[in-house]
This record gives C-alpha cells, sequence and structure tokens, in this order.
C-alpha cells in the first residue's frame, strides 16, 4: 500500500508541474500569490493546459531541469523578453496580473 501511495504522490507531482501555469488563468499558486501570470506571448490569453505542459516539460527531464536551474538567471536577464527555456519553447510570458510585462 505504501509503495502504491508513493507512486501516486510522483504521477499527483509531475501532472501539478506539468500543469500548473494552467491552474487559475494562467497562474500557479505561486504566481497567484505574486501577481503574476503566465499568458500565450503573441495573444496575450492566459496560459492554457498545454501551454503549460510544453513550458513546464523540461523540469521534469533528470539532466536539463539542473542545466535550466543553471542557466535560468542568466536567460531572464538577458533575454529581451525574460523568457526562460520553456517560454520561448512553448511562446509564453510571465507577466504582471495586470498585463504589464515585467521587463
Amino acid at each position: 500500500m505504501a509503495a502504491l501511495l508513493g507512486r501516486l504522490g510522483w504521477v499527483v507531482s509531475a501532472l501539478y508541474v506539468l500543469l500548473r501555469d494552467g491552474l487559475f488563468e494562467g497562474q500557479s499558486v505561486g504566481k497567484r500569490i505574486m501577481g503574476l501570470t503566465v499568458v500565450a506571448h503573441h495573444a496575450r490569453q492566459p496560459c492554457t493546459f498545454l501551454d503549460s505542459a510544453v513550458r513546464n516539460s523540461l523540469w521534469l527531464l533528470p539532466i536539463v531541469n539542473v542545466v535550466m536551474g543553471l542557466t535560468g538567471l542568466h536567460d531572464l536577464v538577458h533575454d529581451p523578453r525574460g523568457r526562460h527555456w520553456g517560454d520561448r519553447l512553448a511562446n509564453t510570458q510571465v507577466v504582471h496580473a495586470s498585463g504589464r510585462n515585467l521587463c
């Protein structure tokens, strides 16, 4: 029983990582608290569950997530729109919930 619950925990965690930015109209729990939202870059519409899955899929790959973590700050500072790898892959951007850009 414990093994089943452990596996279920991993599945639920992975699903949350993938789909978190599709919750609450483009806001994960943390982004909602901070007043941020993820939008489709050109349309400025809230991030969908598909956008969220594409945006966050790289975080589930064991080596890639370490590299993303180490290079993430550099990318955020040097990308003109402040987007990390997942944002560029999904063509999304994190903005203030009011709609204005962070950069």
